[in-house]
């Protein structure tokens, strides 16, 4: 018999997305800041548009203002008016 996968176990115990396996972790406040959990680098950096890299593919924040409050090997928070975010 199989060993279940990270996965298969997270869905048969009911927990989060991502508690076993490898994937980011977004908590939004508002729209005015985002903390990602996970990100792996800057893919793109201007007011208007912020495209981070996270272990499932890349994120992209557009909005106003937006800058970078905080980056570390495994957090980022992006501040200012916050209009969408997409998965790419």
């Amino acid at each position: 018999m199989k060993k279940p996968t990270r996965r298969q176990a997270e869905v048969a115990l009911s927990l989060p997305t991502g508690v076993l396996t490898e994937a980011s972790h977004m908590e939004l406040c508002g729209n005015r800041r985002a903390m990602i959990e996970g990100c792996r680098g800057i893919v793109k950096y201007d007011e208007d548009v912020i495209e981070l890299r996270v272990d499932n593919g890349t994120v992209r924040f557009t909005g106003r203002e937006l800058c970078m409050t905080n980056l570390n090997p495994t957090c980022a928070v992006v501040t200012g008016r916050l209009l969408s975010l997409e998965f790419l």
